[in-house]
């Protein structure tokens, strides 16, 4: 695929990307996704069989701290690269700002480790979670690159490359020494030296198209923060309710079960995880869709995801309630039979987040990134609450409803503020999308 400079109407320079079909992007983001999904599958599952759910639960109260803060801080700033069709900001501006606000959140964590007077294997393992969080944000800006010139075979690659690198070295050191810590610093070295060598390299490449311009340029980085705000809030407001129900397992019952919950949460987390890959390659398209008025096109595409993502969660069901005990003790150990109810609803749950995720990217798609903020908060809330009720009187269980609940929510809401954002923007009502 070959990508060349045009000028748009402001003179801004546009990448021109040679048409390809979708379903190869879609290809590539599903073989790289379903690649490094596995991968930290591959990685709990270690933990879980080779140490116990203590373990797997101080790993999963490390991403449950850092998630939140690093989604705040980077803005969400690869959906905000992908989809500015008109290059209005260049890659030295948004590599600028992630820069800066992975720097905040790396200091912000530690406080709040410090703060929270975590014994001193768990601050270790926040704090190095947190590194690779901060490695990550790179190369999560330099994928938001590749996909806006609709590099998505090169994102892929990258994806893969970390994960079977850097959790397979992960894997290889656990079993040796059966220490997380040690695990971990492997993890992130390798995770280093993928972002490294192939990542940047893919970028100072692409980034050649934009005539790339050194140095801060504070009246462009001020205008892209503004711009960015709106989609960081909403992330971390999504990724904080996401963890709710995990801070309150901790609270309300022990970190032997949260580490029990986040690993059967996990496989079939991985359907949303796809779809949110498939979601990020289809975005530079939406976006170019609905901004050129082809709304028709706009439609059958979101519709095409729509059901996609729902057929997604279906097989994860339909899965789950044929062979779900059978799967838990081959991916785990047999105590972690017990919990087929837990793993049925998680599936469920799964199921609807998927067609959440098609939903909120069109939304994005569309521009349309303040309106998001009511609803991220109206879904924490529901989290929130749900979490209160639930999880005293249905332990594991009643946090797969609170998450039951907050998906629900936002399918409603998001659908309603899709229609309508299509209405106000071209004058006419859409035809029906969820």
């Amino acid at each position: 695929m070959s990508a060349s400079l045009t000028a748009s109407p402001g003179g801004l320079a546009v990448p021109a990307v040679a048409a390809k079909s979708l379903r190869v992007g879609f290809s590539w983001s599903f073989v790289g996704w379903v690649g490094y999904a596995g991968c930290q599958w591959l990685m709990l599952s270690v933990m879980a069989k080779l140490g116990n759910p203590t373990v797997v639960g101080r790993f999963a109260f490390a991403l449950a701290l850092c998630a939140p803060m690093f989604m705040f801080t980077n803005l969400n700033l690869r959906v905000v690269q992908s989809t500015d069709a008109l290059s209005e900001y260049n890659f030295s501006d948004y590599v600028a700002l992630r820069l800066f606000g992975s720097s905040v959140a790396l200091l912000a964590i530690g406080a709040t480790s410090l703060f929270l007077k975590l014994p001193r294997t768990g601050l270790v393992v926040v704090l190095l979670v947190a590194l690779f969080k901060f490695l990550e944000s790179f190369g999560d800006l330099v994928a938001g690159l590749l996909q806006k010139f609709e590099k998505l075979d090169r994102a892929a690659i990258a994806l893969l490359l970390r994960g079977t690198i850097s959790i397979g070295a992960f894997a290889v050191t656990f079993a040796m020494w059966r220490s997380l810590p040690v695990s971990l610093i492997a993890w992130v070295a390798c995770a280093a030296l993928v972002i490294v060598a192939y990542d940047f390299r893919m970028a100072r490449k692409l980034a050649s198209f934009e005539g790339v311009r050194l140095g801060l340029h504070w009246p462009q980085l001020r205008s892209l923060a503004v711009t960015s705000l709106p989609l960081g809030m909403v992330s971390a407001i999504t990724s904080f309710s996401t963890n709710i129900p995990r801070y309150t397992i901790q609270h309300v019952l022990s970190i032997a079960d949260l580490g029990i919950f986040a690993s059967i949460a996990y496989p079939v987390a991985a359907a949303t995880i796809i779809s949110n890959s498939l979601g990020q390659s289809a975005l530079a398209r939406l976006s170019r869709l609905f901004a050129e008025g082809r709304i028709k096109e706009f439609q059958r595409l979101v519709i095409k995801l729509v059901m996609f993502g729902a057929g997604l969660g279906l097989l994860a069901l339909i899965l789950v309630l044929a062979c779900g005990n059978s799967l838990l003790a081959v991916l785990y150990t047999p105590e972690y039979t017990r919990q087929g109810n837990l793993f049925a609803l998680l599936a469920l749950t799964a199921g609807l987040n998927c067609t959440g995720c098609f939903l909120t990217y069109a939304l994005t798609a569309a521009r349309k990134f303040t309106i998001q903020f009511p609803i991220s908060i109206l879904c924490l809330l529901t989290t929130f609450l749900a979490s209160a009720i639930f999880v005293p009187r249905y332990h594991l269980v009643g946090a797969a409803l609170a998450l039951l609940s907050s998906a629900s929510v936002l399918i409603v809401f998001t659908s309603v503020m899709l229609r309508r954002a299509v209405v106000q923007t071209y004058g006419h009502r859409p035809e029906r999308v969820a």
